[in-house]
């Protein structure tokens, strides 16, 4: 049984470790330095923990190592721990399904997975003060790439979270405050932003859905330490997931990963709505900020919330530089990459008409 420890109880949220096989000594010590810092009561992962099909190759060994190295941090201080599924997990070319039943092999796991409903690892867990249910977590798969943009959590997921919200309020006969973590984020996380101009300081272009449209963060609606450096990759439509959410007000916060470089929260409509930035450095991220987020729930049915980053926790060194400076140049999405090949190559050919016009005239 999940339990509040001293009047709080902390979660500790760790989004897009996306590790391959051979995993980063400077996630491990971010995770370590986490750990030591904050003794969270229950660690979730928020997806995207592997990636790599040409590394993986589905093999299930291979698989179970980089698991075991990614969760043995938590594991060996025996803090109980859970895992919700992001876009890429899967292709390591070894089903989400199958990657549960090994996190179920694992001590300290405590993850479900709901029947009927679409995904893997849906589940809620329950968190008491003494005998007193005070918090319900929900923990939900967002699923993965369609064939254009993202998918977005089902009809039949969100119909399963107000049947059990529902059954809770019964047996209760009140509602319990609820948070939730999913690795893909809401489309109402654009509530947050302000649509600038293109040449806006710190303004990040918006793609499929809002592409040729910029963005920055409306500072007046999110935390103080907030950054933003790329545009959030919403589903293609929404859902109806938030409006559920909305219907008896009991849902507190929703928390994400997905975009790496993003770690900023505010309240939309009343419920708190935050990124948490990606921890791995074996893929592209906010440089020595990435980090992970805390969520400390109190008995009185508040929260607060906030993150932890590199820079603070273990240093200005990286155990892999040149490992870590290619990834600082790393494209974040094939739509960021061939804006950048397109601006390359229109900037070569530039170059090359002014060198002909040079020659021309002076050759």
């Amino acid at each position: 049984m999940l339990k509040f420890k001293n009047n709080t109880f902390k979660i500790m949220q760790i989004a897009d470790t996306q590790e391959g096989t051979k995993i980063s000594p400077d996630t491990l010590d971010l995770i370590n330095a986490a750990l030591d810092r904050e003794a969270p009561d229950l660690v979730v992962y928020s997806g995207d923990q592997i990636w790599g099909k040409s590394t993986f190759k589905g093999d299930r060994e291979k698989v179970k190592k980089a698991l075991d190295t990614l969760t043995e941090p938590v594991r060996k201080r025996n803090i109980p721990f859970t895992v919700c599924f992001g876009n890429h997990d899967r292709q390591v070319g070894l089903s989400n399904e199958k990657q549960f039943e090994i996190y179920n092999g694992f001590e300290c796991f405590i993850g479900r997975n709901t029947p009927d409903i679409d995904g893997c690892a849906n589940h809620v867990l329950e968190i008491y003060d003494e005998a007193e249910l005070k918090f319900l977590l929900y923990l939900f798969d967002s699923h993965s790439n369609l064939e254009i943009g993202y998918d977005h959590v089902h009809q039949n997921q969100i119909e399963w979270y107000r049947q059990t919200r529902d059954s809770y309020e019964e047996k209760c006969q009140r509602l319990i405050p609820s948070i939730v973590i999913q690795h893909i984020p809401l489309c109402e996380v654009f509530a947050l932003l302000k649509e600038v101009k293109k040449h806006t300081k710190g303004a990040v272009r918006g793609f499929r859905t809002h592409a040729n449209r910029f963005y920055v963060l409306n500072y007046d609606k999110v935390n103080d330490t907030a950054f933003m450096k790329e545009s959030p990759a919403d589903p293609q439509e929404n859902s109806g997931e938030f409006a559920a959410f909305k219907e008896k007000g009991e849902v507190l916060g929703v928390y994400f990963g997905h975009d790496h470089n993003n770690s900023f929260n505010g309240k939309v409509d009343g419920i708190d709505l935050g990124y948490t930035q990606g921890a791995g450095f074996h893929v592209y991220g906010p440089g020595k900020d990435r980090g992970v987020r805390i969520i400390e729930l109190k008995k009185d049915s508040t929260f607060n919330t906030y993150d932890l980053r590199f820079k603070n926790l273990v240093g200005k060194k990286v155990k892999e530089p040149i490992r870590y400076a290619i990834m600082q140049i790393m494209p974040t999405n094939m739509f960021d990459a061939v804006s950048r090949a397109t601006g390359f190559f229109i900037g070569l050919g530039i170059m090359a008409g002014i060198l002909l016009l040079l020659l021309y005239f002076f050759g």
